[in-house]
C-alpha cells in the first residue's frame, strides 16, 4: 500500500520537500492492516482472529455513498466527450470509493488514456493551499520491463504565472530504474530516459498548461478532523475512532467461537476400562475419551463427565454493544450493525428514513465525492483541450445518487398507485419493474388496452 521508495527519494529526486509526518505514515499503515486483515492483536496462541470488521464498515459506507450514482454531462460536443470519461468513471468507483472509506481518501486523475485511482500513500505532498486542499503532488507509477524494473515520478504543481497574470500549472515526468538495497528495500536507482521505456516512451519530459484555478486532480478526502495530524491535508480512515471496539469485537467473536468447538460432550474414563476395551476388541463410543496413565487405583474406573457451559447468547449481547458503539463511532446511526444470533453473520441492517446520523454522513461523504470528481472533470477537461481530443465547448455536470433508505416493494407499490391515478403511462412500470424492454411494454399495455376497449363497447352495445 506504501510507497515503495522512501519519502527522501521522491523529494531529492525534484529537489523539494514532501508535507508529511511519521504520526501519519504510522497511522495508515495501521488501518491498511486492521483492514486487510492483519491487526496487531491477532494472537494465534491465544487462539484470537479477527473478522475483519473494519473492512465490512468500509464496504458498507463506500456502497451506500456510491448508491445509484449516476453523472450527466451536458452542453456540447466537449460535454458529450466528457461524458464518456465519467462514464468509465463510475465503472470502477464504488470498489475505489471502499478503498478510500478505509484509508481515508483517495486521488482521482485522469491520465489522457484512463483513469489513476491513488491511494494516501503511493503519492507525496509537495503544497497545499490555505483551505488545506492539496495543490501540489508526486505521484508514482511502476512497470517491468524484461527483468528491470522502473518508477516513473509525475510531479504537478504550480508555478509561476503568464503575462497575463494567469497561473501556470507543470507536470515534469522523471523515470528511474529500481534499485535493491542490501535489506531488500526498494529504492529509486539511476534516472534513465522516458523513451528507454516503452510504457513512457509517448510522454513528454514536461508539460505547461496555462490558466488553470485547480489541479488535474481531485482528491476524495473522508470528512472530518484529522485528529492524528491536524497540519495534514490528509483525511482520516472512517474506522479511525473505533479501534478499541473492533478489537473488542475481534476477542469476543473468536472466544465465542472456541467455546463452541470445546462445547463438545466428552465422557473421560480411566484407563483401565480403555485398555480392558481394546483387549476384547471392542469399539467404545467417539465421545468416551481415556484420562491417562498415573491415576490410583480408586480412580482407574472412576467416570467423569465433561459438560461445557456455553455463554454464547451473553457474548453474543457484548458483540452487538461493540458492534453498535463501533458503528455509531463510524459515522452510523445506533444498531445499524448486528450480529443475527440465528445464522452467525453480522450484517449492516437497512437504513430507515430516520436513522438521521447515517443519512447525514452519507451526505456528507457524498458532498466530498462530487466536489472530488468535479475537480478531476475539469482536469480530464484541460487534458482535452491540451491533446485537442474533442472541440472546445462549454459543458455542465449534474450528479445524482439513490435514496439510502430505498425500498423495493414500497417503491413498487408507489408506482403501482401512480399507475392507477394516472400519473404515469403502465408501461413504465413494466421497464422498471418486470424486466421488460420498452418496446415489449409498450406493445402488451396496446394490445391491454385495446382489449379493454374492445370490452367495454361490447357490453356498452348490450
Amino acid at each position: 500500500m506504501l510507497f515503495i521508495h522512501s519519502g527522501t527519494d521522491i523529494a531529492k529526486a525534484f529537489g523539494v520537500e514532501l508535507i508529511s509526518s511519521p504520526e501519519m505514515s504510522s497511522a495508515l499503515t495501521n488501518w491498511d492492516r486492521i483492514s486487510t486483515g492483519k491487526p496487531p492483536w491477532l494472537n494465534a496462541e491465544d487462539e484470537i482472529g479477527t473478522i475483519n470488521m473494519a473492512k465490512h464498515i468500509s464496504d458498507t459506507r463506500a456502497k451506500l455513498v456510491t448508491l445509484d450514482i449516476g453523472i450527466a454531462i451536458s452542453g456540447s460536443p466537449r460535454a458529450d466527450y466528457l461524458q464518456g470519461l465519467a462514464d468509465d468513471l463510475l465503472k470502477r468507483l464504488p470498489d475505489r470509493v471502499s478503498e478510500a472509506e478505509r484509508l481515508g481518501g483517495i486521488m482521482l486523475k485522469w491520465n489522457g488514456e484512463t483513469w489513476d485511482f491513488i491511494l494516501p500513500g503511493n503519492f507525496g505532498i509537495t503544497a497545499k493551499d490555505d483551505n488545506g486542499e492539496i495543490v501540489g503532488a508526486i505521484f508514482a507509477a511502476h512497470t517491468a520491463q524484461g527483468s528491470r524494473h522502473f518508477t516513473r515520478l509525475e510531479y504537478h504543481r504550480f508555478e509561476g504565472s503568464t503575462a497575463e497574470g494567469g497561473k501556470l500549472y507543470k507536470i515534469t515526468n522523471k523515470a528511474f530504474e529500481n534499485r535493491l538495497s542490501t535489506k531488500g528495500e526498494v529504492t529509486l536507482g539511476e534516472e534513465v530516459a522516458l523513451d528507454k521505456v516503452d510504457a513512457w516512451a509517448h510522454l513528454a519530459p514536461e508539460v505547461t498548461i496555462t490558466n488553470l484555478e485547480t489541479p488535474l486532480f481531485g482528491y476524495y478526502r473522508v470528512p472530518g478532523a484529522n485528529t492524528v495530524d491536524p497540519s495534514s491535508p490528509l483525511g482520516l480512515s472512517v474506522f479511525a475512532n473505533a479501534i478499541a471496539e473492533l478489537k473488542a469485537i475481534d476477542i469476543a467473536v473468536s472466544r465465542k467461537n472456541t467455546e463452541i468447538e470445546d462445547s463438545k460432550h466428552i465422557t473421560f474414563v480411566g484407563q483401565q476400562l480403555i485398555q480392558n476395551a481394546q483387549n476384547r476388541n471392542v469399539e467404545l463410543p467417539r465421545f468416551v475419551k481415556g484420562l491417562g496413565m498415573g491415576l490410583s487405583d480408586g480412580e482407574v474406573s472412576a467416570i467423569h463427565e465433561h459438560a461445557p457451559t456455553l455463554l454464547t447468547d451473553a457474548r453474543i449481547k457484548d458483540i452487538n454493544f461493540d458492534l453498535s458503539m463501533a458503528g455509531v463511532k463510524c459515522g452510523f446511526s445506533e444498531g445499524v450493525f448486528v450480529l443475527d444470533g440465528q445464522t452467525g453473520m453480522i450484517t449492516a441492517t437497512q437504513v430507515e428514513a430516520d436513522d438521521r446520523d447515517t443519512i447525514q454522513t452519507i451526505k456528507t461523504d457524498r458532498d466530498a465525492l462530487k466536489d472530488a470528481i468535479t475537480q478531476a472533470l475539469a482536469g480530464a477537461d484541460a487534458l482535452v483541450t491540451l491533446y485537442n481530443l474533442a472541440p472546445l465547448g462549454e459543458y455542465e455536470v449534474n450528479f445524482n445518487f439513490g435514496d439510502v433508505t430505498y425500498n423495493y416493494e414500497e417503491d413498487k407499490a408507489s408506482w403501482r398507485a401512480y399507475v392507477m391515478q394516472g400519473w404515469v403511462p403502465k408501461w413504465m412500470y413494466f421497464v422498471k419493474f418486470e424486466g421488460m424492454s420498452e418496446e415489449e411494454a409498450k406493445a402488451m399495455t396496446a394490445e391491454a388496452d385495446a382489449a379493454q376497449i374492445e370490452k367495454a363497447q361490447l357490453f356498452g352495445a348490450e
